[in-house]
């Protein structure tokens, strides 16, 4: 099935089924004839589009000439309902011009049925193939025209006239809704005319071996005209349900407006000036009578507190002037304290004489004690609060933003926010708020960056702020919650101090453990010293003038005490004692140095260490000294595991990243017990005799300290534990 078969059939079902919808609205609405005039012509275009689809598809030239005799009913009807429908919608200009259209038309249609094949052709002698995309074949008539076929031609064109003129007239018409409705049928119209007209002449003089092809564009030419009427029909039908609900809303208007007044806790009151009569709602009947009745203007003033009557009276008179007035009093009575607001306005007639005052009363307690929480809240915040509007003005601090700060409130209201920070940072700030302020969310400022605050006497002291945004109404402003960090920092360097101090006893312990291994180290090469210089000695004393051996002792002296010397070297570069000296460093150097270190000691514990270092690998930023107290730390865990088996391997494999390097130390031992991969790393956490669990917690914590992070995990099928150091690459300069 071609494409062909599938979209002319779904075109005429479009057009049948708006022509169904549209003839079910005119039978339940009898007065809109519009919609019977746009069922016929819809349906008729349906009976075209299945004409047509035969048309293509046409073997003879009999059939075809028989196919395009009747596409002239559907098109003549199609016609006759445009005339229909234009003169409902647009009334009876240039009807006479539609008249004589119509005339032509049906004059063509007889002479279409009386004068050969059709009104197109003559004579049909054959039928052509046109292949169209997608490799179909569709039919076209090779003959003869029939000279008949200008009276279609003119009949269209005297319709594309009439549409084109009351177009125009339409558009000169004030009401935007006529001018819309008029582009759509009648631009559409015109847009089909003279499709129509095209086609029809280029198939009758077989310019380009066309076939007949009107359908295709009429359709969205009828769904534009549907939408029109369906948008024309749901207007109506809104506008009419909205008159019924407004004659609802007024005659149920006093009794809604009193039960809804009476939802919100609000007091509805009118005043009658000339004789002074008060009348109230339930709400506030309660509040200013003393009674359900009417009172006097002296006895509402009688309910509110004595303090507050002058305030009262002085809106009342202003009210005079400007027309309105709003004010908030506490009544006389009642426990504990009730506030109420009134707002009010003056009716005058026609010579300015003052009628009545009408308005409404709420009772503000609720919200005015929550006002003081609020404020009570704000006053004890720990941190200091400001409130910024969009334009970075203060709008709202408490007194710990007085304190931090140094200023008095009424110094920081109405200022800008960057008078709080030192001068380096406030053009800089000016650009991070206007930034925020178009996609404000809650955060924290700074991103990694040290922030400081200004005080007012000049100095300067460090800060972290959280921003969160708030919404009054359709204003949007933010909340800073500013914090002085400085106790904070001096705490952590206080800690950072313990955490070097503890650290730097673990490694002093640790190279305890390593005396016997560190002493073989320095005996040898002090042994060899030793020895080399006795036989040096020995062959003076025998042959004083032989002196190219001696060269070769001494040389062999100089490389064993520079053995010895770096011995030392390492030994007072773990001892050193002092805060993080932070260095490009290269992993795989550090590891080769530890091992180094720890030379005799493996080959004591008879360890085979297997290295598998990537080369090239990126510099990391580091404390070398206390990563190499991680990885010996580590060394020596993996030793201490494999103390009971055979065969001892130990490997070191480090592998680079763009971003990051890793560094993983194995065992063969029996691996990580279950539920203690994380275990391991708390203090006082160890499965060895006299360890104190303390050397994973320093580890981590130094990893930590250097934005890595240390794991641990079990090897394949539970034996052997893997160690991973994983440290953030340095960053290019």
């Amino acid at each position: 099935m071609s494409w062909v078969q599938i979209v002319w059939p779904m075109l005429a079902a479009a057009s049948l089924t708006l022509g169904l919808i549209h003839a079910l609205i005119w039978i339940r609405q009898r007065s809109e004839p519009q919609h019977l005039a746009f069922a016929c012509a819809a349906l008729s275009l349906a009976l075209l589009t299945v004409l047509e689809l035969l048309a293509l598809h046409a073997r003879t030239p009999s059939e075809l000439g028989a196919l395009i005799r009747w596409m002239h009913v559907p098109v003549a009807v199609l016609v006759a309902s445009l005339v229909v429908f234009a003169r409902l919608s647009f009334g009876t200009k240039y009807f006479a011009l539609a008249a004589m259209a119509l005339a032509l038309r049906l004059a063509a249609l007889v002479a279409n049925f009386t004068s050969g094949p059709n009104l197109n052709f003559g004579v049909i002698h054959e039928v052509g193939r046109v292949r169209w995309p997608g490799d179909v074949w569709v039919a076209y008539p090779i003959g003869a025209p029939n000279p008949w076929v200008i009276l279609a031609q003119v009949s269209n064109l005297m319709m594309a006239v009439y549409m084109a003129m009351i177009l125009v007239a339409t558009l000169r018409s004030a009401e935007p809704q006529v001018r819309r409705h008029a582009v759509i049928i009648c631009g559409g119209w015109l847009l089909f005319i003279g499709l129509m007209m095209v086609s029809a002449l280029v198939m009758t003089f077989n310019v380009g071996k066309t076939p007949f092809i009107g359908t295709p564009s009429f359709v969205f030419v009828i769904a534009a005209m549907s939408y029109q009427l369906g948008s024309n029909l749901l207007e109506s039908n809104r506008l009419a349900a909205r008159l019924r609900e407004s004659e609802l809303a007024r005659l149920q208007g006093e009794r809604d407006l009193r039960h809804a007044a009476d939802a919100a806790g609000l007091g509805l009151w009118s005043w009658s000036i000339p004789d002074d009569r008060v009348v109230g709602s339930y709400k506030a009947r309660g509040w200013f009578s003393d009674h359900d009745g009417e009172c006097e203007l002296a006895s509402v003033m009688r309910r509110i507190h004595p303090n507050d009557r002058p305030h009262l009276r002085t809106a009342i008179e202003e009210a005079w002037d400007s027309g309105s007035f709003t004010t908030t009093f506490r009544l006389a009575r009642g426990e504990p304290e009730r506030w109420i607001t009134v707002t009010g306005e003056m009716e005058f007639d026609a010579e300015g004489r003052a009628l009545a005052m009408r308005g409404v009363a709420r009772d503000e307690t609720d919200s005015r004690l929550s006002g003081e929480r609020f404020r009570a809240l704000l006053e004890a915040a720990p941190s200091a609060i400001l409130l910024v509007d969009d334009a970075g003005r203060i709008c709202l601090l408490n007194a710990e933003a007085e304190r931090m700060f140094g200023y008095a409130r009424e110094e920081l209201l109405g200022r800008d926010l960057e008078r709080l920070l030192p001068q380096s940072m406030r053009a800089s700030h000016v650009r991070h708020r206007q930034m925020y302020s178009l996609g404000p969310t809650k955060r924290v400022m700074g991103n990694g960056h040290e922030l400081r605050g200004l005080r007012q006497d000049g100095t300067e002291f460090p800060i972290e702020v959280g921003l969160n945004p708030v919404r009054f109404g359709d204003q949007t402003m933010t909340l800073a919650a500013v914090t002085d960090t400085s106790e904070r920092r001096r705490k952590d360097a206080e800690l950072s101090l313990r955490r070097d101090e503890v650290a730097h006893l673990s490694r002093v312990t640790m190279l305890g453990e390593l005396s016997g291994s560190l002493a073989h180290e320095l005996n040898q090469p002090l042994a060899a010293i030793l020895s080399n210089a006795q036989a040096a000695q020995r062959m003076l004393l025998r042959n004083p003038e032989d002196l190219s051996e001696i060269g070769e002792i001494l040389s062999d002296i100089v490389e064993n005490d520079r053995r010895a010397g770096d011995v030392i070297r390492r030994l007072r570069t773990l001892l050193r004692k002092g805060a993080q000296d932070m260095a490009r460093i290269d992993l795989n150097d550090t590891v080769r140095e530890c091992l180094r270190l720890l030379r005799s000691d493996l080959r004591n514990r008879e360890v085979v260490v297997v290295l598998d270092l990537a080369p090239g690998l990126p510099p990391i930023e580091g404390d070398a000294v206390q990563l190499q107290q991680v990885l010996l730390n580590l060394i020596f865990n993996a030793c201490d595991a494999m103390a009971g088996e055979e065969d001892r391997h130990l490997t070191l494999h480090s592998l680079g990243r763009r971003d990051h390097v890793r560094l993983t130390v194995s065992d063969d031992g029996p691996g990580i017990a279950a539920g203690m991969h994380e275990r391991i790393f708390e203090p006082f956490q160890t499965s060895k005799p006299n360890g104190l669990g303390l050397g994973l917690a320093i580890c981590r914590t130094i990893v930590e300290s250097h934005r890595g992070r240390l794991w641990a995990e079990n090897g394949a099928g539970g034996r052997g534990a893997h160690l991973h150091i994983e440290l953030p690459a340095a960053r290019v300069e």
